[in-house]
């Protein structure tokens, strides 16, 4: 999916940042599970403008053209690598 790739990409590229954390919380949260490092505080404080454009995507992603399960899986597993303390 489109949306997930993009987060990942810019996770991958400041994965230390505090801005990678409310982005990886919030594909965590699309994909179903919760995640205490998303929230819409923390969205809202957190991201710039094009952060929160993402966001924006991952709240309508059942309804992205390239929807897909699979990709979700492959997300989570991808965070769980980059981030292991969300998934604590």
């Amino acid at each position: 999916m489109r949306v997930i790739d993009e987060v990942l990409k810019q996770i991958e590229e400041h994965k230390h940042s505090r801005s990678s954390e409310v982005l990886a919380g919030a594909v965590l949260s699309a994909c179903g599970l919760p995640c205490q490092a998303f929230t819409l505080l923390s969205a809202s404080t957190r991201l710039d403008d094009h952060g929160k454009t993402l966001v924006s995507e991952l709240l309508s992603i059942a309804q992205q053209p390239d929807f897909s399960n699979a990709d979700q899986d492959a997300a989570i597993v991808k965070i769980t690598e980059l981030m292991p303390h969300l998934m604590k």
